[in-house]
Protein backbone atom coordinates (compact mmCIF):
# COMPACT_ATOMS: atom_id res chain seq x y z
CA UNK A 1 0.00 0.00 0.00
CA UNK A 2 1.65 2.99 -0.75
CA UNK A 3 1.61 6.32 1.63
CA UNK A 4 -1.22 7.80 -0.64
CA UNK A 5 -3.28 5.61 -0.29
CA UNK A 6 -2.82 4.92 3.33
CA UNK A 7 -4.38 8.23 3.60
CA UNK A 8 -7.46 7.78 2.24
CA UNK A 9 -8.19 5.29 4.80
CA UNK A 10 -11.37 6.79 6.79
CA UNK A 11 -11.86 6.94 10.35
CA UNK A 12 -14.41 4.84 11.49
CA UNK A 13 -17.97 6.45 12.61
CA UNK A 14 -19.31 6.29 15.82
CA UNK A 15 -22.76 5.21 15.78
CA UNK A 16 -25.48 4.84 18.49
CA UNK A 17 -26.12 1.22 19.60
CA UNK A 18 -29.52 2.01 20.69
CA UNK A 19 -31.18 4.28 17.77
CA UNK A 20 -28.36 4.69 15.32
CA UNK A 21 -27.41 8.15 15.44
CA UNK A 22 -24.08 10.05 14.71
CA UNK A 23 -24.32 13.36 16.13
CA UNK A 24 -22.86 13.43 19.81
CA UNK A 25 -21.67 15.74 22.21
CA UNK A 26 -18.50 15.23 24.25
CA UNK A 27 -18.14 16.00 27.73
CA UNK A 28 -14.85 14.61 30.32
CA UNK A 29 -15.54 13.01 33.52
CA UNK A 30 -14.09 10.95 36.26
CA UNK A 31 -14.70 8.14 38.03
CA UNK A 32 -13.24 6.77 41.37
CA UNK A 33 -12.69 3.62 43.17
CA UNK A 34 -14.74 2.28 45.90
CA UNK A 35 -12.31 3.57 48.01
CA UNK A 36 -10.78 6.28 46.21
CA UNK A 37 -7.12 5.42 45.87
CA UNK A 38 -7.52 5.08 42.09
CA UNK A 39 -9.96 7.28 39.31
CA UNK A 40 -10.40 6.89 35.82
CA UNK A 41 -10.67 9.31 33.50
CA UNK A 42 -13.93 9.30 31.02
CA UNK A 43 -14.71 10.91 28.05
CA UNK A 44 -18.63 11.12 28.02
CA UNK A 45 -20.35 10.79 24.40
CA UNK A 46 -23.66 11.63 24.51
CA UNK A 47 -25.49 10.76 21.42
CA UNK A 48 -27.98 14.06 20.67
CA UNK A 49 -31.03 11.95 19.33
CA UNK A 50 -31.52 9.34 22.24
CA UNK A 51 -29.37 10.41 24.95
CA UNK A 52 -27.35 7.62 26.04
CA UNK A 53 -24.16 8.04 27.76
CA UNK A 54 -21.20 6.29 25.95
CA UNK A 55 -18.29 6.00 28.71
CA UNK A 56 -14.74 5.43 26.88
CA UNK A 57 -11.63 5.33 28.80
CA UNK A 58 -8.93 8.41 28.68
CA UNK A 59 -6.68 6.82 30.87
CA UNK A 60 -6.30 6.14 34.91
CA UNK A 61 -4.71 8.34 37.64
CA UNK A 62 -3.44 6.78 41.24
CA UNK A 63 -3.84 9.28 43.72
CA UNK A 64 -5.20 12.08 41.55
CA UNK A 65 -7.47 13.79 43.77
CA UNK A 66 -8.59 16.98 41.55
Amino acid sequence: MSWERAEEVAKPVLKCPLCGGTQFEQQKGRMDSRWGLTSHKLILKICQKCGLVLQFSAGRGIFDFD
